[in-house]
């Protein structure tokens, strides 16, 4: 896809690479911490993340799925003031399991996780309830971690199955996928529409 901004989309879906530590888009500028484990790809600070222009592609009535993990959750809610929306509620929370299938509990860098990160819900224009066309998506997803950062496919489905197939783009995305438009540094042939 040359030039998304020519479209205007319903629905967007965001999965921001947060810096940790430092909120930076230099993973290491401002940290000496040892045996901090850089993640496989570039990561932003938050506020680069505020600058993206996503209101450009954003429809005037639009959903923004955003995930965020507990230790972002206030950047998150500056992220999507930024992007012209209004936060509503938490869309969905994944509960990580391991391979075994018990749910993932781990101590964090700076306090006890629980395994669980949230994927929060926004709005733009004249949105509500109306828009709705299935009222019996879950929000909890029970799903096994995969590698580093990768969101459950499931989240895809259940955001079409909760409004429809209408126009939708994943941002930060690292694959194509049928009926979605995309946009990641990691997607082939992509590029940045605000270039």
């Amino acid at each position: 896809m040359n030039n998304i901004s020519d479209k205007k989309y319903k629905i967007i879906y965001a999965d921001p690479p947060w810096s940790y530590y430092n909120d930076s888009d230099s993973y290491f500028s401002k940290t000496t911490k040892v045996g901090v484990r850089k993640p496989p790809y570039d990561v932003l600070g938050s506020d680069s993340i505020k600058k993206l222009p996503v209101g450009e592609i954003a429809d005037d009535d639009c959903f923004l799925f955003i995930w965020t993990t507990d230790y972002h959750l206030d950047k998150c809610i500056e992220v999507i003031k930024e992007w012209g929306f209004k936060y509503k509620t938490i869309g969905f929370a994944w509960q990580k399991l391991n391979k075994k299938g018990e749910p993932v509990c781990f101590t964090g860098a700076y306090t006890l996780k629980s395994g669980i990160e949230l994927c929060l819900l926004a709005t733009k224009g004249e949105v509500g309830s109306k828009s709705v066309i299935n009222k019996k998506v879950r929000a909890l997803i029970n799903s096994p971690r995969e590698f580093h950062s990768k969101k459950p496919d499931v989240v895809r489905n259940r955001i079409v199955e909760l409004l429809g197939d209408i126009p939708r783009i994943e941002l930060f995305a690292r694959k194509r996928i049928k009926g979605w438009d995309v946009w990641g540094n990691e997607v082939p042939e992509e590029n940045k529409w605000w270039d």
